[in-house]
């Protein structure tokens, strides 16, 4: 009984995290404090239920201001390299933080 009512929590928790994820960006031209306010509360559920955002949300915001990082709204998003190796630079534009991720082709 236990182990099931563990996958059941953990399992609202994630619907609840991705409708959280999604009022976040759908409403982050109208209301800025809203979506870092949803991405909050996502981030604060992760943690209790011990779960992973989803693949495509993880470099979708600012881990330092709760951001979130859609190019010419939040976010300076720079192209480095040519070839195989090229650096995606993402900076923030209310904390100025700035991530980097490297990207090799084969």
């Amino acid at each position: 009984m236990v182990r099931k009512k563990r996958f059941i929590e953990k399992d609202l928790a994630k619907q609840r995290i991705k409708k959280l994820l999604n009022m976040a960006i759908i409403e982050y031209k109208s209301d800025k404090e809203f979506s870092k306010n949803c991405i909050k509360i996502a981030t604060a559920i992760k943690r209790k239920y011990n779960l992973k955002f989803p693949s495509w949300f993880k470099n979708l915001y600012c881990k330092k201001c709760y951001n979130i990082l859609l190019p010419d709204l939040g976010a300076k998003i720079r192209i480095i390299g040519k070839g195989r190796n090229l650096k995606i630079i993402t900076t923030c534009l209310d904390c100025k933080r700035v991530i980097r991720k490297e990207i090799t082709r084969r």
